[in-house]
């Protein structure tokens, strides 16, 4: 009977470590800033739909469309759902998701860039090291993005999500 509830209590924090690497892994380390670049483009519509990490399916990101141009993305980990407005970027022929982060009032803007392949969704996050120091607008870092999206390494930490 101690296995048992012992098991049970693994189960539970397993769970919570899972739910918690998916959050980590969303709002991560990735480039962040006050400016954004430019939501000039329509959404690309093989984004939409649910994508899960690995083989469970315990943890679900939808993206859905928001409207023309951003998308929202709905993380679902056991009946707990957590709600961001994304929109992307092409620069140079790379896509770029670029989430948008509320705090007080404040938008932040969170950088990753990503590739669709059939029912496979990468995701990988800019390299903040590049930066070598504040942006001061949108220009600064649009400009950033067109010199470094080319080198090795911008994109770094790659996570694969699948879809049915």
């Amino acid at each position: 009977m101690q296995a048992f509830i012992i098991s049970i209590d693994m189960k539970k924090h397993t769970n919570k470590i899972i739910g918690i690497s998916i959050i980590f892994l969303i709002v991560s380390c990735s480039l962040e800033s006050v400016f954004s670049l430019p939501n000039d483009e329509k959404i690309k519509t093989e984004l939409i739909g649910e994508w899960f990490y690995g083989k469970s399916s315990e943890a679900i990101i939808r993206i859905e469309k928001n409207n023309k141009k951003t998308y929202k993305l709905i993380l679902d980990e056991n009946g707990k759902t957590e709600e961001l407005i994304a929109f992307s970027k092409t620069i140079n022929g790379f896509n770029i998701m670029i989430l948008i982060n509320d705090f007080d009032g404040d938008s932040i803007y969170e950088y990753y860039g990503f590739t669709i392949d059939d029912k496979t969704l990468t995701y990988s996050e800019v390299n903040k090291n590049f930066r070598e120091s504040d942006f001061s607008s949108e220009t600064d870092l649009l400009n950033f993005f067109q010199k470094n999206v080319t080198k090795k390494d911008f994109f770094i930490n790659p996570n694969v999500l699948k879809r049915n």
